[in-house]
C-alpha cells in the first residue's frame, strides 16, 4: 500500500501548474449557456456556485466509456463503482453520502425512491451526451430533496450525426454504440444505443448492459424523450454476506416539455416525466428461495414555470410541481408518498459587475411533513480576469424506501428514521485568461444534521438505520484547464475533504467512507502521423472504519485518425494494475485492454 504522504506530492504538483498558468480573461466562460444553476438557462459566467461542464469533445477523446467514467474527470466527485462501465456506481460529491446528491437527466429527477444505488442506473447512451453539469454544494431551492452535495445534470442532444463504435478487449469485452438521427421540417429526430458485455474478471462478476434512447423535437416549443436501460451482472459480495449473489435492473424513462405562447410578459414552460425502475436481486444464488427480491418503483413529476422580467437586469421565476412515487416490491411491502411543491426564483444584476440570485422553494410531503429550502448567491468581477463568488443554502433528504423497510440476511432497516437536512456555503476565485488557461479555487463547508448511516455493533451483527449522525464537512478545490489549438487540452483538480462526524459506538457503513485527498489529470495531445493520445489520472486516499488505503488509476488512449470517417482506438485501463475497492469489500478488475474501431465520429 502507498504511503500517506503520495496526496502531499499530487498536491504539490497541482500548485506549480497553478502557479505557472497566465491570467487573463475568457469570453467563452461567459458564453457557455448551463440549465442546472438556475430556473432557466444562464450564462456560466453569472453561477454564483462552483460548477463543472464536462464537454462532448472531452467524452469523445478521452478514454471514457460511461457516465460514470466522465464523471471521474471531476475531483471533487467520488465515484465508488461495483464495477466497470457503470454497471452499478454511487456518486458522492463533496464528501456526502451517495444518496445526498442528485441526478438529472435534462432536468428530470432520476433518484430513485427505492435506493441511492439505482441513481447510477442513467438510461442515456454514452454518445447521445451533450454535455455534463456538475453544480456543488445544495439545491434543494430548486429541485427538492437529495441535492446536499450537489446536483448532476446529464444533459442530451438535440441533433445527431450518424456515428458507430465496435470494441472488444480483456475479460471477454464486446461492446457497440451507434446514434443517428434526421431532421424533416419542424421535427427533428435523434436516437441513440449501446450494449456491453463481459465474462467478469473474476468469479460471479459477468455483466450484460444495453441502453436505448430517442428524442423528438417539434420545432423550439416541444420534444418528448423516452429512454430504457437493461442491467444483469453478476454481484459478488455487493451487499456483504460473502454469498454468489445476481441482480438485474431496468429502467424506463418519459419526459415532455412544451413552452407555451407568452402571456403578459411570462414565459411559461410545461413539463412531465414518467419513471419506473425494476430490481431484481438474489441475495444468495446457492438458496435463492429465501433471498429473492423484486422491487418496482415508479415516480411520476408534472409542473408549470413562469418566468418575467424584473426590471432592466433582472429575472423572477416561480413554479409549481406536484407528484408521488411508489414501490411495489417482495421485501420492502407496497408503500407510496406525494408531494406538493412552489418556488420562486430572482436574478439580477446589481451594477455591471455584479450578479445576484435568490431562491426559495417548500416541498409538503404526506409522510414527511413540510421543508423550505432557500439560498442565496452573489458574484463579482472584481477585474476582467477575476471573479470572487459566494453562495449558501439549504438541503434536505427524505429516506429511501430501503432505509425504511429493507431486510435480509445483512441488513434490517427501520421504519422510523425521518429526513436529513443541511445547510452548506462557499466561496471562490475563477481566473480566467485568453492563453487558455481556467483557475478555480473554492472553499467550502457544509453541516448535516439527522444523517442517516447504517450501523452495526460488531462484524457478526446486521447493519441498522439510524438518524444518529451529525457531520461537518470542510474542504478545498483546486482545478486548472488550458485548451490548445487542434482540440488538444490539459486540465488537472484536487479536493481535500475534512469530515467531522459525531461518534458513535458501533461500526458506520457509509458516512465514513469518503475520500479526504483526491486528484483527478486528464489531456489530450496530438502526436506525430495522425495519432493522439489521452491520458487519465484519478488518485484517492480513502477513510472508512476498516482502516485507509490510497491508490492510482492510470487509464490512457491511443487513436489514429485513418481517415475522415475511420478512427483506431487503444484503451487501456488500470495500466498500473492497482489493487484497489471503491466500495468496501468489492474488489475492482486489474490492467485491461480494449480495441476499438470508430465510423463517422469526428
Amino acid at each position: 500500500m502507498r504511503t500517506v504522504r503520495s496526496h502531499e506530492l499530487i498536491q504539490g504538483v497541482l500548485v506549480l501548474l497553478l502557479a505557472a498558468s497566465p491570467v487573463g480573461a475568457q469570453e467563452g466562460f461567459r458564453q457557455t449557456i448551463v440549465v442546472t444553476a438556475a430556473a432557466r438557462p444562464v450564462e456560466l459566467g453569472s453561477v454564483t456556485r462552483t460548477m463543472t461542464v464536462i464537454t462532448r469533445e472531452q467524452i469523445a477523446l478521452l478514454p471514457v466509456e460511461s457516465i460514470a467514467d466522465a464523471l471521474r474527470l471531476a475531483a471533487s466527485v467520488d465515484v465508488r463503482a461495483r464495477g466497470v462501465r457503470g454497471v452499478q456506481s454511487d456518486f458522492a460529491v463533496r464528501g456526502a453520502t451517495f444518496g445526498q446528491m442528485l441526478v438529472l437527466v435534462d432536468g428530470v429527477r432520476l433518484n430513485d425512491a427505492q435506493s441511492g444505488h439505482h441513481n447510477g442506473d442513467i438510461p442515456v447512451p454514452l454518445d447521445a451526451v451533450e454535455r455534463i453539469e456538475i453544480l456543488y454544494g445544495p439545491d434543494s431551492s430548486l429541485f427538492g430533496a437529495d441535492a446536499f452535495g450537489g446536483t448532476i445534470n446529464i444533459v442530451t442532444r438535440r441533433t445527431q450525426e450518424p456515428s458507430l463504435v465496435v470494441q472488444g478487449g480483456s475479460f471477454g469485452l464486446v461492446s457497440g454504440r451507434a446514434d443517428g438521427g434526421f431532421e424533416r421540417g419542424q421535427l427533428r429526430e435523434s436516437l441513440a444505443v449501446s450494449a456491453d458485455r463481459s465474462s467478469g474478471f473474476m468469479d460471479d462478476r459477468d455483466f450484460k448492459t444495453s441502453i436505448v434512447r430517442s428524442r423528438t423535437s417539434i420545432g423550439d416549443r416541444s420534444s418528448v424523450a423516452v429512454s430504457y436501460l437493461w442491467k444483469g451482472f453478476g454481484a459478488n459480495n455487493f451487499y456483504g454476506g460473502n454469498a454468489p449473489s445476481r441482480e438485474w435492473t431496468n429502467q424506463t424513462l418519459v419526459s415532455a416539455d412544451h413552452r407555451f405562447a407568452d402571456v403578459a410578459g411570462w414565459s411559461i414552460t410545461g413539463t412531465s416525466s414518467y419513471r419506473t425502475h425494476g430490481d431484481h436481486f438474489i441475495f444468495n444464488e446457492l438458496n435463492p428461495a429465501l433471498s429473492d427480491n423484486l422491487h418496482r418503483t415508479h415516480a411520476v413529476l408534472a409542473g408549470a414555470s413562469g418566468a418575467h422580467r424584473a426590471g432592466s437586469n433582472g429575472t423572477v421565476t416561480v413554479g409549481l410541481e406536484g407528484g408521488g412515487d411508489w414501490i411495489r416490491s417482495t421485501n420492502l411491502g407496497d408503500h407510496a408518498m406525494t408531494r406538493v411543491s412552489a418556488f420562486g426564483e430572482w436574478r439580477g444584476e446589481l451594477g455591471r459587475r455584479v450578479q445576484a440570485d435568490a431562491t426559495l422553494r417548500v416541498d409538503r410531503y404526506n409522510e414527511f411533513g413540510t421543508s423550505w429550502s432557500p439560498s442565496l448567491g452573489v458574484g463579482w468581477w472584481a477585474a476582467p480576469r477575476v471573479r470572487l463568488r459566494a453562495s449558501a443554502g439549504r438541503a434536505f433528504r427524505v429516506p429511501t424506501f430501503t432505509e425504511r423497510y429493507y431486510s435480509d440476511p445483512a441488513n434490517l432497516a427501520r421504519p422510523e428514521v425521518g429526513p436529513e437536512t443541511a445547510w452548506a456555503g462557499e466561496g471562490g476565485v475563477d481566473v480566467l485568461a485568453p492563453g487558455g488557461w481556467t483557475i478555480q479555487t473554492t472553499l467550502f463547508g457544509r453541516a448535516d444534521r439527522n444523517v442517516i448511516d447504517w450501523l452495526r455493533p460488531t462484524v457478526a451483527d446486521r447493519w441498522m438505520t439510524y438518524n444518529i449522525r451529525r457531520v461537518d464537512t470542510i474542504g478545498v478545490e483546486f482545478g486548472a484547464r488550458r485548451s490548445f489549438a487542434g482540440g488538444a487540452f490539459v486540465q488537472a483538480e484536487y479536493t481535500e475533504l475534512n469530515l467531522d462526524a459525531a461518534p458513535v459506538d458501533q461500526l458506520s457503513k457509509y458516512v465514513l467512507d469518503y475520500a479526504p485527498h483526491s486528484f483527478t489529470a486528464a489531456a489530450s495531445l496530438p502526436l506525430p502521423g495522425a495519432f493522439r493520445i489521452a491520458p487519465r489520472v484519478e488518485y484517492r486516499y480513502r477513510s472508512r472504519s476498516t482502516g485507509t488505503l490510497d491508490y492510482v488509476l492510470l487509464d490512457t488512449r491511443i487513436a489514429r485518425q485513418l481517415s475522415r470517417t475511420f478512427e483506431v482506438r487503444v484503451d487501456g485501463t488500470n495500466l498500473l494494475d492497482a489493487d484497489y475497492q471503491e466500495v468496501a469489500g468489492v474488489a475492482m478488475p486489474g490492467a485491461a485492454v480494449a480495441i476499438s474501431l470508430a465510423v463517422g465520429t469526428r
